[in-house]
């Protein structure tokens, strides 16, 4: 599997490709982070993830190491910011996209009700070599993708606030 670079949230502002999503959503930020550490629900919510696999055992926290799997293959990724109830952020470390140099995430859940918050979603990656090619197609579909997810997420949390209050 390809090794990707070990990035950190100052790859937001350089990555040539970084987005950032808002989603409100139906659940105090604690409720959605719980929703967040919960494996089986990845896949439910998040395209294209089939599974995701703790590879470190609880307490998570900063150095904390997951799987995710999705048709192309297995991405295993490193979290480099933890902040219980409020934010994780992780990079890929390897994995099974060719061409891809690096790849960041970070979702910071931000109070807006005693019920209430809002995701924000940041994403950034930059494809190397030939890969910068297919990195526009990349980006449109991972960026479409995206945007269902995140409303995804919001249905799922109505539906489950129960499950993670």
């Amino acid at each position: 599997m390809p090794s990707y670079g070990q990035v950190g949230h100052e790859f937001f502002a350089t990555a040539p490709v970084s987005e950032m999503l808002r989603q409100s959503l139906p659940i105090s930020a604690a409720g959605a982070f719980r929703c967040l550490e919960d494996a089986d629900a990845w896949p439910v919510w998040l395209e294209p993830v089939d599974l995701v696999t703790w590879t470190t055992s609880p307490p998570f926290g900063v150095g904390t190491t997951r799987d995710i799997h999705i048709r192309a293959g297995t991405i295993s990724e490193t979290f480099y910011d933890w902040d219980d109830g409020h934010r994780m952020s992780f990079h890929f470390s390897h994995g099974a996209i060719p061409g891809l140099r690096a790849f960041a995430e970070d979702y910071e859940l931000v109070p807006t009700g005693d019920d209430t918050c809002e995701l924000v979603w940041r994403y950034a990656f930059e494809f190397g070599g030939v890969g910068r090619l297919i990195q526009p197609l990349f980006a449109f579909g991972f960026g479409r993708a995206a945007r269902r997810s995140v409303r995804n997420l919001a249905a799922f949390l109505t539906e489950n606030t129960e499950r993670y209050a």
